[in-house]
Formats: C-alpha cells, sequence, structure tokens
C-alpha cells in the first residue's frame, strides 16, 4: 500500500505533466486548496471518497492508485516485446491510425483523438497500457471494428487461425491487393456504392447461369422449357 508521500507524489508529477496548478485541481474535483499540503505533512492518507475523486480525475483505477498495482505481477509480462501485451496491442492501434490517415500525421495523441475519441479517451487508454486503469469491455472491439482490422489480430498478431483458412479467398486476396487498398481510401458512402453494385452483378450473373442451366437441363432431357 502505498503511503501518503508516495500518494502525493504521484499526484503532483501529474499535475505537472498536465501543466494543471495544485488550485485549479482543487477546485476541479471540490477539494480544500490545503488538504493537499496536509496529507504529506501529517502523513495521512485521504479518505477513500477522497481517493476515488483523484482516481477518477486522472482515469487511473483505484487500485493501482492505492496499492501500486491492479494484481500481483501484473506488470511482470506487459513489455513490448510480448506480443499479447497491452503495450504492444496500443503498439498495433498506432500503427494502423498511422497507415489509415490520409492527411500524414504521424502524432499518435492527434490521430487517437481524430478517429477513436468517440470510442476511448487518450489517457485512459495510455494509462491502460500502463497497467494503471482498465477499459470498458466494449472498447477493444470497436477499435478493431473503427479500424477494420480483426479483434484476434489486435489482440494477439495472428491473422488468422489455421481451420479458418481458406486458400482461395487468400489468393484472390493476393492477386487483387491493388484493389483491395483502393477500396479501403473510400468513404463509406462510395464503399456501399460499390457493394451494391457488386451485389447487383452477381444476382445477374447468378439469374444467368440458373438460365443457362435449365435449357442445358430441357436440351438434354427433350422436355421443352415452359
Amino acid at each position: 500500500m502505498r503511503t501518503s508521500a508516495e500518494f502525493v507524489k504521484i499526484l503532483e508529477d501529474f499535475l505537472e505533466e498536465k501543466k494543471i496548478s495544485r488550485r485549479q485541481f482543487c477546485s476541479l474535483v471540490d477539494i480544500p486548496n490545503s488538504t493537499i499540503s496536509s496529507w504529506k505533512s501529517k502523513n495521512l492518507l485521504p479518505s477513500i471518497e477522497l481517493v476515488a475523486k483523484v482516481a477518477r480525475f486522472m482515469n487511473v483505477s483505484l487500485d493501482w492508485l492505492v496499492f501500486g498495482e491492479q494484481f500481483d505481477g501484473a506488470n511482470e509480462s506487459n513489455t513490448p516485446e510480448n506480443p499479447y501485451s497491452r503495450h504492444s496491442i496500443l503498439n498495433r492501434i498506432e500503427i494502423i491510425l498511422r497507415q489509415k490517415n490520409q492527411d500524414y500525421d504521424y502524432n499518435p495523441e492527434s490521430l487517437h483523438n481524430k478517429y477513436l475519441k468517440d470510442i476511448v479517451d487518450y489517457d485512459l487508454l495510455l494509462n491502460w497500457r500502463d497497467g494503471k486503469a482498465n477499459i470498458p469491455e466494449n472498447v477493444l472491439p470497436d477499435i478493431a471494428k473503427k479500424l477494420r482490422v480483426s479483434l484476434q489480430w489486435l489482440l494477439t498478431k495472428d491473422e488468422y487461425h489455421q481451420e479458418d483458412f481458406d486458400a482461395f479467398i487468400y489468393s484472390l486476396a493476393k492477386t487483387y491487393q491493388g484493389l483491395l487498398k483502393g477500396y479501403d481510401c473510400l468513404t463509406e458512402d462510395e464503399q456501399k456504392f460499390v457493394d451494391q453494385y457488386i451485389t447487383s452483378r452477381l444476382e445477374v450473373h447468378q439469374l444467368k447461369k440458373e438460365n443457362k442451366d435449365k435449357k442445358l437441363y430441357h436440351g438434354l432431357s427433350g422436355d421443352k422449357p415452359w
């Protein structure tokens, strides 16, 4: 469990990083201006209600703020080298954001605020990466959907399961990868138009095939079509 001095140091470092004065912070979370000094000078931890206010303000979990780790060993495997770690997951998110943007903006925070702000706050995602916070269950699936990548790839870097692999579909994707990349650059409305056009052409093709099969059948059987 953190000491009061550690708690205050974490808070002061956060305020300095965000360029927020202590007076502004106290006003924002509705606590007396002298409270933080008393935590440090009297070596007393604040009440759980005040700790919860600070945690919400910092976008971190209560467990991390009080105990330093969300659970035993939580950060041991959370390294960039581990493809399943939170560090690696966020790195993959940032790679896709850089690849998909059209305005040569490569700043992670700026890209996040342009494309993912409606899903999760950037600071909360950073704190999640560092093991300081939890995120709602829907966040990563929603990000995968928004970025048009599979959730499996986002979480593990695996492209597919072998049992799901379709060699014919893969060969088509490789053959027409230029068209697929072009499709990905279209707007949502343009993609819908292309989808509808392809669907209508496939329906016409299927009808022609069915009519051809019927004519062939009647020709072989000697029957006359109605």
